[in-house]
């Protein structure tokens, strides 16, 4: 088996990584069979989706390493992809990058400044690059969602072996989104939420499967209002944010006409009602 190394801070390397050279496979094999399982780096691996999905590869059989500007353990690489620190270095031996670190607040430098240093260096690994996005982000406004476009045009061009995979609005994110203190959005709003764990399970077959492209969207059940997500999560929790009704403006506007929702592809099964049911709040 394979060892990973943890980083010491500033991007210095504790020890080396030794990573295995490539399995040959004959045709129609999945690239990862069970004699020889693939190196895969998370960036972001200490995030929402990577805590879903670090442990969905690993219970499959694939190295797993994390990596982050505070990622600590076993399996942590520290790294910044804003800035490229640590980047090449982390990915040079794998053989699949999950690349889902993310930043609403700061879109450019984190998604496409760092999808270039994550493209650029999975390139010169060679590697399988694994990007994740967010459903209808070529038709929206949101200064958030144009740079995950950008990023996804990065990863195209890139010159490494790519898929890409949209995704639409976890459960996670509305559950904090509805805990802010006003929630700024027209009632009808519709959203369309997903299990984390349902997007880690296609993320999973997608590094078993290779380079896959633009793989299909994935997408919750159920398309709800934020007033119906707002009504459920009372019902289930307790707890209602406030909606304040805004005029449906500038990229409002396309919240409200739904560009963000699910148009074909996978849909995942757990509903918003029965994830809150699993969270254990009250």
């Amino acid at each position: 088996m394979l060892r990973t190394r943890v980083w010491a801070g500033g991007g210095e390397r504790s020890s080396q990584v030794d990573c295995p050279k490539r399995a040959v496979r004959a045709e129609g094999d999945t690239p990862y069979g069970a004699e020889h399982m693939a190196t895969v780096l998370v960036t972001g691996g200490t995030g929402v989706l990577g805590s879903y999905l670090v442990p969905r590869l690993t219970a499959r059989g694939h190295e797993v390493m994390r990596l982050s500007r505070h990622a600590s353990g076993a399996d942590a690489l520290r790294g910044d992809v804003r800035t490229g620190e640590g980047v090449a270095a982390a990915v040079a031996g794998c053989e699949v990058v999950v690349h889902a670190a993310t930043n609403p607040f700061r879109p450019r430098s984190t998604e496409v400044q760092g999808a270039r240093h994550v493209s650029e260096s999975a390139r010169t690994a060679g590697a399988h690059l694994i990007y994740v996005s967010i459903v209808g982000v070529d038709h929206h406004r949101l200064p958030y969602y144009k740079a995950k476009w950008k990023a996804e045009q990065v990863v195209e061009s890139s010159g490494a072996p790519w898929t890409i995979l949209r995704a639409t609005q976890f459960h996670d994110l509305l559950e904090r989104i509805l805990g802010f203190r006003v929630v700024p959005l027209p009632r009808r709003t519709p959203f369309q939420p997903v299990d984390g764990g349902d997007v880690a399970d296609v993320l999973a077959d997608l590094v078993d499967a290779g380079p896959s492209g633009r793989a299909p969207d994935v997408g919750g059940p159920q398309v709800l209002t934020i007033k119906e997500i707002n009504e459920t999560r009372r019902r289930v929790t307790g707890n209602r944010g406030v909606i304040v009704a805004v005029p449906p403006v500038w990229f409002i506007r396309d919240f409200v006409d739904g560009r963000h929702l699910l148009k074909d592809g996978t849909r995942g099964r757990l509903t918003w009602e029965e994830w809150l049911r699993t969270q254990g709040t009250s």
